[in-house]
């Protein structure tokens, strides 16, 4: 190929890079806007409390071990999806004693007032439960808790 062509080559590419950038150009510039229309107030409807949301009893800040809950410590809160064993009245939990902390937004239910885990709870009086290897890939399979009491070996 001779230097002419290539010339007449370049220069075709780059109307064509010219025209295809203006293009683009036009083609990202926001379409114009129409002015508003004045529209009628809408009537507003009160809203209908869900029925199919349920009380709950959440804790509304942080609660540290041993001291009852009074009712200042928890509110109550309307959920689609109730968990199983929730507490649902502020009754059910005031005066009630946790063993361990509770931070805020906890859901109480019995459990949140027994002490130790379900393994620990599981073991009957002079018994003892197995050993379980505990590393980087065996872990504990989700069957020890905060303050479940263990041996360690």
């Amino acid at each position: 190929m001779n230097s002419r062509i290539s010339l007449i080559l370049a220069g075709l590419l780059l109307v064509g890079a010219l025209i295809a950038g203006y293009w683009g150009l036009v083609l990202s510039r926001p379409a114009p806007v129409a002015p508003p229309v004045p529209q009628t107030p809408e009537v507003v409807q009160p809203v209908a409390e869900d029925q199919t949301r349920q009380p709950v009893v959440v804790l509304a800040h942080d609660v540290a071990p041993f001291v009852a809950l009074t009712a200042a410590d928890l509110t109550l809160e309307k959920l689609r999806t109730v968990p199983a064993g929730s507490l649902t009245s502020l009754d059910q939990a005031v005066g009630k004693i946790p063993w361990r902390p509770l931070s805020a937004g906890t859901w109480l239910t019995e459990e949140s007032f027994n002490s130790g885990g379900t393994v620990a709870r599981m073991i009957r009086p002079n018994e003892r439960a197995l050993a379980v290897a505990v590393d980087e890939v065996i872990g504990a399979s989700g069957q020890l808790s905060p303050g479940d009491y263990v041996d360690v070996l």
